[in-house]
């Protein structure tokens, strides 16, 4: 897989525009669109549901999960942030964590529903195929940045990384596993089959709402722990990669997602 040599893809009056932050973008506007349709699919079997809604919360969701996905990145670096306080508002070159981001956008989902009087797990079962698109679209934005590899391989599908973007003990290495194109695939993967399961909800005998969002907390959950094995970028908290405890944390919250909807029901 090539290089993407420069990472500015356009240049207007001097102000720069990057790929990182073209497929950031692109990948909102995936993420929204998928959820804008299946909320309208979904919206004629069940009166009050509508697409309007999610347009009117996308704004605030999107800028809050941004924040949170930013504000986390930070929190594991504050041994260089806080001393480069300038630098924690620089998105420009990444550092952008999808962990951080789903804490604060589903936090904000929460209010915005409570506040509308909304179905809250409906809703966040017709946003998880969204944000599963958008990961997809998003992760190519580490290879523009040539960020969030994998260690040294000679597979055909490996990525090419420039002398001064490889990480210390590498130098010597100059293709690696692309491990966000491994995420991006999954992700990918993992947006048509929420897809399926969001469409089967009204049928279903099985399932409940809620239920799509559990199985994407507990797929990517496993997923993410399996690919930051071999990632070379870890940020840790204590002995762990980060990744590996928020992995845990979102494989528990999909299993109690799912069995609490059903001791719902039990004690109803």
């Amino acid at each position: 897989m090539p290089v993407l040599h420069d990472p500015i893809a356009i240049s207007i009056g001097g102000f720069d525009i990057r790929w990182y932050a073209m497929f950031i973008l692109g990948g909102i506007v995936g993420a929204v669109s998928l959820s804008y349709l299946l909320a309208e699919i979904r919206g004629r079997e069940a009166p009050g549901l509508t697409g309007d809604f999610l347009l009117d919360i996308a704004p605030p969701v999107v800028i809050i999960g941004l924040v949170g996905a930013r504000l986390y990145y930070v929190l594991l670096k504050w041994d260089y942030f806080s001393d480069h306080l300038g630098e924690a508002l620089n998105v420009r070159t990444g550092g952008m964590t999808i962990h951080g981001g789903l804490v604060a956008g589903v936090l904000t989902i929460w209010v915005l529903c409570r506040r509308s009087n909304q179905p809250f797990f409906t809703w966040i079962d017709l946003i998880v195929p969204g944000v599963a698109l958008g990961q997809a679209i998003g992760r190519w934005g580490n290879w523009a940045n040539q960020e969030a590899f994998g260690t040294p391989t000679d597979v055909p599908w490996a990525v090419s990384i420039e002398p001064n973007r490889r990480p210390v003990g590498y130098e010597q290495y100059t293709t690696f596993h692309p491990t966000f194109l491994y995420e991006s695939i999954f992700n990918i993967v993992n947006a048509v089959l929420l897809t399926w399961l969001v469409l089967r909800v009204p049928r279903s005998k099985l399932l409940r709402d809620g239920d799509v969002a559990g199985v994407y907390l507990i797929l990517y959950g496993a997923v993410r722990f399996l690919i930051e094995r071999i990632r070379t970028d870890s940020l840790y908290i204590g002995p762990l990669p980060a990744a590996y405890w928020i992995s845990f944390g979102l494989i528990g919250a999909g299993l109690l997602l799912i069995a609490g909807r059903r001791i719902g029901e039990y004690r109803k």
